[in-house]
């Protein structure tokens, strides 16, 4: 199959509103959305946020900010059931607060 070169061969004869907009759809192609966790996903989470705030080990948090997945490495310092938020110390660096909602993923 040749390479094409898609819509970049077209842009000499677009308007600049449409070449603005391709632009735009790109970025939003880039973004990913939430993924949503079933109950027994979130209880299996609660426990081993517990068991790492216990035990007091080093965990790797894989979270949602920004429209992206990012991971945060560090020991877990706190609980707070009042605003529902985990206070991540990542050793080094500043300590991070984490929203419940937004963690996707917990490893040892």
């Amino acid at each position: 199959m040749p390479n094409d070169r898609g819509s970049i061969k077209w842009t000499s004869l677009m308007m600049p509103e449409h070449i603005e907009l391709l632009k735009e759809m790109w970025v939003e192609d880039d973004k990913n959305s939430k993924p949503v966790l079933d109950e027994q996903q979130v209880e299996f989470l609660n426990v081993q946020l517990q068991e790492a705030f216990e035990d007091q080990d080093t965990v790797c948090l894989r979270i949602y900010e920004n429209d992206a997945m990012i991971e945060l490495t560090g020991v877990v310092a706190k609980l707070d059931n009042q605003t529902s938020s985990v206070l991540l110390n990542r050793f080094n660096r500043p300590d991070k607060r984490i929203a419940f909602q937004n963690i996707l993923q917990l490893v040892f």
